[in-house]
């Protein structure tokens, strides 16, 4: 017969609740560390870098394509537009020329003129140079015009690896010529959707 002053024994409540929240504990844990490698990497990437695509690529959307997406540090039309970026600009483009009381462009430039945005470009701002077409902000085709303009500079600098002068220049000139760039058959870019992608090169 059961001895009524000495009760069978059962699971403690209070080690049972202790146990499970021990086993919480180290599943937290456990999740946490395999997670930190991914977060270090995220955290690794350049601040200032840009993930990049050639238009097809952006016009899918992927950004990561194997191959495709390379980092971009390219800079927009507001960084090239400035007296104290003259220095970056390279060979053969030249913001103001080097003439007496001018500001020289990089090292190696030997303009003695500035660069005229028709002599790069497919004509459209007669006598107007890459300054001063950067510094223009009136139309929306001035606004495709200033990244063209920034995304020049910034091949020339060796900071945008995806993107070719051809292509900056092809775009520019489908642009003008048809209201349009297309990327694919039968997929039409309008001035929006082309400075979108030039700022997909930049990173500030």
């Amino acid at each position: 017969m059961p001895d009524p002053s000495n009760p069978p024994s059962s699971p403690d409540p209070a080690s049972s609740l202790t146990s499970d929240v021990r086993a919480t504990r180290r599943r937290l844990l456990q999740g946490g560390l395999a997670a930190t490698p991914v977060l270090m990497t995220l955290v690794s990437r350049p601040v200032l870098a840009q993930q990049m695509t050639t238009p097809s690529a952006f016009m899918s959307g992927n950004a990561s394509t194997p191959g495709v997406a390379l980092t971009s540090l390219g800079r927009g039309p507001d960084f090239w537009k400035q007296p104290q970026s003259f220095p970056s600009w390279r060979p053969p483009y030249s913001p103001t020329g080097t003439g007496a009381g001018q500001l020289q462009a990089g090292p190696g430039a030997s303009a003695s003129q500035p660069t005229l945005f028709d002599s790069v470009f497919a004509p459209n701002y007669q006598g107007k140079s890459l300054l001063d077409v950067l510094r223009m902000a009136n139309t929306p085709r001035d606004d495709v015009a200033r990244y063209a303009v920034a995304v020049l500079l910034n091949i020339a600098a060796g900071w945008t690896p995806v993107i070719t002068v051809h292509t900056v220049k092809e775009v520019w000139s489908e642009y003008i010529s048809k209201g349009y760039y297309e990327p694919n058959a039968g997929i039409h870019w309008d001035g929006v959707k082309i400075v979108q992608y030039f700022q997909s090169t930049i990173s500030g």
